[in-house]
């Protein structure tokens, strides 16, 4: 059988079939570009869907990992160089222990020349957005500046304003809030508390520190954490926290019930904590700046420094940080506040919280954020301020006798886990 004349109208008919309607397998050009991220929140998937709509020619692999494992997942892959996603989130609480990995992608040299992004940032977030040598290693993307969040039916009561320039007047000092404190549990016989738990205070003072727990890989107790003991054992002795564990079920519940005064958290405290645990009392809050600025939380961007794919890792972390558009919309529909204070400071004149009294809590927090300590950071931190956190408790309950033997004992416990760290 002669091929020759079946083989000429195949050509032909190709040739045809690509001027009418282009050839079939399509060229790399019109195929979508695909991007690989890693996560453990959930507000990615708001982010990344809003990406794909401003850029259709790229195909987002996001994946979700939960929260418990995903640390040792992300840094199992980056030891390994293997599977490494292109972008990956970061909470702030483990960032030390991912910055100075060497697998991070350098952002301050050219083509990124993050330092730029930086500027528009809160100092406190630049700060650990580079590694100890002075260089931009990731992103964050969330302003946490916080206040305290407090309920006005009971500074109504009890202070005889719900205004929150006379409330943050009247709790400009820790000792101002242990007298009220004090006063409010007697008055209520018991009922109501000015704070939650130690917990709160820690909040704020835990951003107040001048040196990281290990200091030339010696444990450093700083004298801001003594002042924290301090402060936490006056707390429990006059009753003015209610022993609430924070995240515990009595703690959420208190929100709603109204049986707590104050609540000390970072910005984001309003969409996750105060509206997701007490829906129903819309109206009845209010922010107030308490006796420290301070911040809680945040979450960083950092690129895989062998990806295949920087430009598109770049193109994401810039849009998440610097896209006015998309950025506004966040703010605007998310009541999430930002990294970038330059787009914060354009909303502020206008965005209020109808859960917070119709309050402009934009010109609250970017007031706040400029007021926020840069704390030292190491990667030690997370481990030893549980270890703490629960040697604290252990005092307050009275299964440590002294601050001093509670203090002995947290060194102990320290130097039983980090064989490294020179404990005196």
């Amino acid at each position: 059988m002669n091929m020759k004349p079946i083989v000429l109208k195949m050509i032909m008919y190709c040739f045809l079939a690509s001027i009418l309607f282009g050839c079939s397998s399509s060229s790399s050009s019109q195929q979508k570009k695909e991007l690989t991220i890693w996560t453990f929140t959930e507000e990615a998937r708001y982010a990344v869907e809003k990406f794909e709509e401003r850029y259709p020619d790229i195909d987002v692999n996001l994946l979700f990992i939960n929260n418990d494992n995903y640390l040792q997942k992300l840094i199992s892959v980056l030891q390994v160089e293997k599977n490494v996603p292109d972008v990956f989130f970061v909470e702030r609480t483990y960032w030390p222990q991912i910055r100075d990995i060497p697998r991070l992608e350098n952002l301050s040299q050219k083509p990124y020349n993050a330092e730029e992004i930086l500027e528009q940032q809160f100092e406190y977030i630049q700060a650990e957005e580079k590694d100890e040598d002075g260089i931009v290693r990731g992103l964050g993307y969330q302003g946490t500046p916080g206040g305290f969040y407090y309920r006005r039916d009971l500074t109504k009561e009890y202070l005889g304003t719900d205004d929150p320039e006379e409330v943050s007047e009247l709790i400009s000092s820790w000792d101002k809030i242990m007298d009220i404190g004090e006063r409010v549990a007697e008055e209520s016989n018991g009922e109501i508390h000015a704070l939650s738990s130690w917990s709160a205070i820690n909040n704020v003072e835990s951003s107040n520190i001048e040196e990281p727990w290990i200091v030339d890989e010696k444990l450093t107790i700083d004298e801001g954490r003594i002042n924290t003991l301090d402060l936490a054992k006056e707390a429990r002795e006059r009753q003015v926290e209610a022993k609430f564990e924070s995240w515990g079920p009595a703690w959420t519940a208190s929100m709603q019930q109204g049986n707590v005064m104050f609540y000390p958290e970072p910005t984001w405290g309003l969409p996750h904590i105060f509206k997701n645990n007490a829906p129903e009392t819309s109206g009845k809050w209010g922010l107030a700046h308490g006796p420290k600025p301070f911040s809680g939380g945040g979450t960083f961007l950092a690129m895989y420094k062998e990806s295949q794919k920087k430009d598109l890792a770049w193109k994401f972390m810039k849009f998440y940080t610097t896209d006015k558009e998309f950025l506004k919309e966040l703010a605007e529909s998310q009541q999430y506040f930002l990294s970038n204070k330059n787009i914060n400071q354009e909303l502020a004149p206008t965005l209020t919280s109808e859960f917070l009294g119709n309050q402009k809590y934009f010109a609250f927090f970017v007031e706040a954020g400029e007021q926020v300590p840069s704390a030292p950071q190491t990667k030690y931190d997370n481990d030893i301020n549980s270890i703490w956190e629960e040697k604290v408790n252990d005092f307050l309950n009275g299964r440590l006798e002294s601050k001093e033997a509670m203090i002995e004992s947290f060194k102990t416990e320290v130097g039983n886990h980090f064989p490294e760290i020179q404990v005196d």
